[in-house]
């Protein structure tokens, strides 16, 4: 027996993310469930889930004017790439769902959600990006959320318990991005007491650039460290591609050994990019010009030492707003020199990094909240579903 239908609507690689985690945990043989990612292709969710049309990416990457005046160049080439007869086909594409869906779930910030509600019918709105620990809603963004959203789930219980005072019924039950984590076991072939920092250079194509401030900054905090060295991990998005990643790093002077290793500034290095998760669980500490990917690893208690990078998503405004919301379990620095030494620092002190660990543990840590909220989709459905 069917239990309903649910369009789910995301706008962003993290968003995608924790939507799938909350996807696989609904009963599939039970729940016809279609998807339709705002920004990108979509790659993450599961096979059997139907996308909807039209899809793609822009040359800011959804960032558009998040970031300031760094995202207006890029803002302004998704405008003369057709990002406004894109986003027409988008509107049409979510109006021709009206009547087809029994509940909608918008994952997202408040744009999303807005979208998302142009398919009609109840939406439960999953508040993604936003956070109180950054910056509280304004009252535009509280009267669409209580206009729009028939039921609200926050990323952290502050931003919850700001909302609710503002008369809109939100709750916390977790994290969802970390049930999104799969773990494998795979060691990477090092010893279970070597010291490991794992580099996190970001799932858009910036990262390729600040791939090799981090590779900077690891070498120098691997001279500095105390014996034994540190390894050094690579969690490469798979979506970049791993032929320019070659090419990049050869012309800045690094050696491939295989597909997988290379040696650069006298350090060798591994990359993954599908074992993303065992990547992060091996981190004695983590290097990280990423969003989601740093709060999935300071979750896990590791703690996360960033600077800005290149291009609009990892600038230095965004850096600052990371550091509010992850709190002493993200060290910022100025840049890739400062980091080295930071990274040296916290590689010789365990204390340090299990202070830093605790506080990333307490604002994000645990698992279980994807299948909470998709629980509460479940009665949700239930509650709309006509008597019989």
């Amino acid at each position: 027996m069917s239990l309903g239908r649910i369009l789910v609507v995301s706008n962003g690689y993290a968003e995608d993310v924790g939507a799938t985690a909350i996807i696989r945990a609904l009963p599939l043989r039970d729940v016809s469930v279609s998807v339709y990612p705002l920004v990108g292709h979509g790659g993450h969710f599961p096979p059997e889930i139907t996308l909807l049309d039209p899809r793609g990416d822009f040359p800011s990457r959804g960032f558009g004017l998040r970031a300031g005046w760094a995202a207006l160049a890029a803002l302004g080439k998704d405008v003369m790439h057709g990002l406004i007869g894109f986003w027409r086909a988008q509107r049409r594409t979510l109006r021709a769902q009206r009547g087809r869906q029994d509940l909608v779930l918008a994952v997202g910030d408040v744009y999303c959600l807005a979208m998302a509600s142009a398919a009609g019918g109840p939406t439960v709105y999953l508040v993604a990006p936003k956070s109180e620990y950054i910056a509280p809603h304004s009252r535009l963004e509280v009267w669409l959320i209580r206009r729009l959203a028939c039921e609200v789930f926050t990323r952290d219980e502050l931003t919850a318990t700001a909302l609710v005072h503002r008369g809109i019924k939100a709750q916390y039950l977790g994290f969802w991005p970390m049930d999104a984590l799969t773990f494998t076991g795979e060691t990477f072939g090092l010893p279970p007491d070597r010291p490991v920092v794992t580099l996190l250079a970001g799932s858009k194509p910036p990262a390729f650039d600040n791939l090799l401030l981090l590779l900077r900054a690891a070498s120098g905090a691997a001279a500095a460290a105390a014996a034994p060295a540190p390894a050094v991990l690579v969690a490469w998005a798979p979506q970049l591609s791993p032929d320019r990643l070659r090419e990049r790093v050869a012309s800045a002077g690094g050696v491939w050994m295989d597909a997988g290793r290379f040696r650069f500034d006298g350090i060798d290095i591994t990359v993954t990019t599908d074992r993303y998760a065992d990547a992060l669980r091996r981190a004695t500490v983590v290097l990280g010009m990423a969003g989601g990917a740093n709060e999935q690893a300071a979750g896990l208690g590791k703690p996360v030492v960033a600077f800005p990078g290149t291009g609009p998503q990892f600038t230095r405004r965004f850096l600052e707003e990371q550091q509010r919301l992850l709190g002493d379990a993200l060290v910022a620095t100025s840049n890739w020199q400062d980091a080295a030494a930071t990274l040296a620092h916290l590689l010789g002190d365990p204390r340090e990094r299990e202070r830093r660990g605790q506080v990333g543990l307490r604002r994000l840590g645990g698992t279980g909240s994807a299948a909470a909220i998709a629980r509460r989709l479940l009665d949700r459905l239930a509650l709309d579903r006509p008597s019989a």
